[in-house]
């Protein structure tokens, strides 16, 4: 199922990068899930940042009483300019 518009906008300066952690549901499992930046805009004066999704990770952590599911994504801007996103993405259908 795929997903868009997901969390917080931010921005992200050319050549910076940040990590996301993300649930769905709750913390359901949903399986093999991949997130990518889902741009909103980019700096007028340089439009066209291309921001890479690498780094894709699950980790399934327990309470004493309930799993939950992590997921986890690495975004850098490779420029040019800054940009403005927040995430989108789905599993392996």
């Amino acid at each position: 199922m795929a997903f868009n518009n997901v969390g917080a906008q931010m921005w992200l300066d050319e050549g910076k990068e940040t990590t996301w952690w993300y649930t769905r549901d709750g913390g359901a499992n949903y399986g093999t899930q991949f997130a990518s930046a889902d741009i909103k805009i980019s700096d007028p004066a340089n439009p066209g940042a291309i921001v890479v999704a690498d780094q894709q990770g699950k980790q399934l952590t327990f309470d004493g009483v309930t799993w939950t599911t992590i997921y986890y994504v690495r975004l850098t801007n490779v420029g040019p300019g800054a940009a403005n996103f927040n995430l989108q993405g789905g599993g392996m259908a």
